[in-house]
């Protein structure tokens, strides 16, 4: 696998083969946005390397390096401001088809049961090149929606924190930022 960097937001990403999707096994090339990240770092930060879901003295607290793919932290059912940008995003974007909080449709599988088994790399790849279902059953491709792709791990990291079940249902409340950059709960 070949992994080049051609700007902050374009990976291009050469394999000899591409697994079923729309660009078939045929395809050599993928384009898709990973806002910065490669597909190494993708892959390292789904492969279970850090924590999920920690109690801390009581309240319910999830800490999940939120810099990284599917990182999030949820304090007192506040979510980061990453986190609550994916909840917008997916809301706006993806809801229509998955279903509310990930939850699936009669069409549309369930994000959150989905994104328990696949790495941010699959992800991103799904999302940026769509997949054919079955004929007339299509999801289409975000790679040009630059809502999409520049949320991309957001929306990694909102399905991540429902898939563990450390954020309930409904529209999450976000953290205050702190003066230096990072989040804090009003209980602190």
């Amino acid at each position: 696998m070949i992994v080049t960097v051609i700007s902050r937001w374009l990976v291009i990403v050469t394999l000899g083969v591409i697994g079923a999707g729309v660009m078939g096994a045929a395809g050599m090339g993928m384009l898709f946005a990973a806002g910065g990240i490669t597909m190494a770092q993708a892959e390292d930060a789904s492969s279970g390397k850090h924590e999920q879901g920690q109690e801390a003295e009581g309240d319910k607290e999830a800490a999940n390096e939120g810099s990284e793919a599917g990182g999030y932290t949820i304090v007192d059912g506040k979510v980061d401001q990453g986190t609550y940008d994916g909840y917008l995003t997916y809301s706006r974007v993806c809801q229509a088809c998955h279903g509310p909080d990930g939850m699936g449709s009669s069409f549309a599988p369930s994000l959150k049961e989905r994104v328990k088994s696949r790495t941010f790399a699959d992800f991103a790849g799904t999302v940026a090149g769509g997949m054919e279902i079955q004929p007339g059953l299509v999801m289409p491709a975000f790679a040009d929606d630059p809502n999409v792709m520049n949320n991309l791990e957001n929306i990694y990291s909102y399905l991540k924190a429902r898939a563990a079940e450390d954020l309930e249902r409904g529209r999450p409340e976000v953290m205050e930022e702190t003066s230096e950059g990072e989040s804090r709960s009003d209980d602190e």
